[in-house]
């Protein structure tokens, strides 16, 4: 009896220690503005540790994620590890700001003034750097058609037709 409650113990111990690395990002194209409107969730403590190692900048003391010297890293990091394309055409996004809740950093996104598309290739290595398990869930709506898949370190983008 003593043996099964050791086993049960370290498997509730180990089986439930394992942490998710893991992102979310909506993608909205809103047909009727030619935007695309991009929100991308990420654990706090994930996206500071990533921004801690490399521009030397503890955001976790710091709430105030638009402050020019914050927002300029985080939009530094943002736009190396995200690009998209259309119709094989690569658009530069623009990076609007973020902000902190629930434990998740919430930034926003926004390329304007694009055309209808039929593809469009996503690439996003937010945190593939830091964490080998990393996984980046990406959403995108464009008008009734809506798809999703989960990026990782050996698939680093995808291409949706439309």
């Amino acid at each position: 009896m003593k043996k099964i409650s050791l086993i049960i113990t370290l498997f509730v111990i180990y089986g439930f220690s394992h942490k998710y690395y893991v992102s979310t990002s909506l993608y909205d194209f809103k047909e009727d503005s030619g935007s695309l409107q991009i929100t991308i969730r990420v654990f706090q403590d994930d996206f500071t540790e990533i921004i801690k190692n490399i521009y030397q900048i503890d955001i976790s003391m710091d709430n105030d994620l638009n402050s020019n010297e914050i927002k300029s890293k985080i939009s530094d990091y943002l736009l190396s590890n995200l690009s998209i394309y259309l119709d094989n055409n690569k658009y530069d996004l623009f990076y609007l700001g973020s902000e902190l809740k629930n434990e998740m950093i919430i930034a926003y996104l926004e390329l304007e003034d694009i055309p209808a598309f039929k593809s469009i290739e996503l690439k996003n290595t937010i945190l593939f750097d830091l964490f080998e398990k990393q996984q980046n869930i990406i959403h995108l709506k464009k008008g009734v058609n809506k798809r999703s898949f989960i990026l990782r370190k050996d698939v680093p983008n995808v291409s949706f037709e439309f």
